[in-house]
């Protein structure tokens, strides 16, 4: 498929509009998600239960870890918004 097809396609318009929202909204409802989970997680009793296993040091791990992604995250969805954007202004 030539590029100057893909650029006249309507379809592909509404397809590109979709995935920015499926995105943002796919994160919004992951950062929900996640933590309220990982809140809902009590180390105390579990580091009380197996000894020798610190459970709130991986719960620590993986919210740091988890804190670095979404922190990304956004910064993604803001550049695919504006490559839509950028996409549309090229074409006015």
């Amino acid at each position: 498929m030539k590029l100057r097809k893909f650029v006249k396609n309507h379809a592909a318009d509404m397809g590109s509009i979709g995935f920015v929202v499926g995105l943002l909204i796919t994160i919004i409802v992951s950062i929900l998600v996640f933590y309220n989970i990982a809140a809902s997680i009590d180390t105390t009793t579990i580091d009380a239960d197996l000894t020798g296993t610190p459970a709130a040091n991986a719960t620590a791990d993986t919210l740091d870890q988890a804190s670095t992604f979404y922190t990304i995250a956004p910064i993604i969805a803001i550049v695919v918004v504006a490559v839509v954007i950028l996409g549309y202004v090229k074409r006015i």
